[in-house]
Parts: structure tokens; C-alpha cells; sequence
């Protein structure tokens, strides 16, 4: 037995609708939230997306099906020409603008992370440094204590004959 859904179609395309006319863009999400959380997000990204498909906007309507392009008056169908061109040209500079300040922006955000890196970089090589020190004294103070290690075996040594000795004149006097 298949489930009834929660919200209609209708009221999911009215919501969406709401959003639009508030501004906003009605993604699946917006359009769930407009609906009180309810519906799934799958079915509603469906809806819309065939309601959008289907719905007729064009950017100008025109209800006048017998006139065309070509049975306008000439200096009419220039100055359109003209016009078209002019925006064509100034879509294309507007084209070149952007991808011209998006190279920079990519340039300084690269510039920034080049920076960023590099000063973690000589973070960790002065760690290293500070490591590589720390090593080094302490392998020198190392060879002193075993230097010292040896003296004192040394000593030792020599405490235990001398002991072992006079033990032996103690004995030898008993």
C-alpha cells in the first residue's frame, strides 16, 4: 500500500512560487522550509524542477503571431540591429571584465596561500632547527655523563682493590 504524500503538488509550486515573489530562490530546501519541514526533498526538487520546465515565461511576450522580424520597417530593423550589435559588444566586454577580474582574485587568493604556506614552512623548518639543537646538546651532555659514568667506574675500581687490599692486611694482622 503505497503512502500518501504529505504535502500536494500544488502547495509545494505555491511555495515555491512565495519565495520567488519574496526574492528568494526556491530550491528544495527553501520550498521544504516554506512548507512547515514537511514533504521530501527529492519529490519536491522534482515538482519544481518539472514546474520550471513547464511553465511558459518568456523574456517578452509578444501575442501578435502574424508579424516577424523581417516585415518590420527597415530603419526600424537597423536601429534594432544596431542596438543587438551594441549589446552583443557590450556583452562581450562585460565577458572579458569578469574573466579579467576573476584571474586577479584567483592571483590574489593563490598570492595569499603561497604567503600562508610559506610562513608555515619556516615554522616547521625553524621547529626543525630547535629540534636538531635540542639533539645535539643533549647527545653533548650525554657524552659528559658517560664521560663522568666512566670516571666514577673508574674510581670505583680503584675504591674496591684498595678496599680488597686492606681487607687483606686486616686479615693478614689478625
Amino acid at each position: 500500500m503505497a503512502r500518501h504524500a504529505e504535502v500536494t503538488e500544488q502547495e509545494i509550486i505555491d511555495a515555491g512560487l512565495a519565495l520567488e515573489k519574496r526574492g528568494k530562490r526556491p530550491n528544495p530546501g527553501a520550498i521544504r522550509k516554506e512548507l512547515g519541514d514537511r514533504g521530501g526533498l527529492a519529490r519536491i526538487k522534482s515538482i519544481w524542477q518539472a514546474y520550471c520546465d513547464n511553465r511558459d515565461d518568456p523574456l517578452y511576450d509578444c501575442n501578435r503571431e502574424n508579424l516577424t522580424f523581417d516585415s518590420l520597417p527597415n530603419v526600424y530593423a537597423e536601429n534594432v540591429q544596431t542596438l543587438i550589435g551594441k549589446v552583443t559588444h557590450a556583452m562581450e566586454h562585460m565577458a572579458i571584465a569578469a574573466y579579467h577580474d576573476a584571474q586577479q582574485l584567483f592571483e590574489r587568493r593563490l598570492k595569499s596561500l603561497e604567503a600562508t604556506h610559506e610562513q608555515a614552512l619556516e615554522h616547521y623548518k625553524e621547529s626543525e632547527r630547535s629540534a636538531d639543537e635540542c639533539v645535539q646538546k643533549l647527545e653533548s651532555e650525554l657524552d659528559e655523563l658517560q664521560t663522568e659514568l666512566d670516571s666514577l667506574a673508574q674510581q670505583n675500581a680503584k675504591l674496591l682493590i684498595e678496599n680488597a687490599e686492606m681487607r687483606g692486611k686486616l686479615e693478614a694482622q689478625r
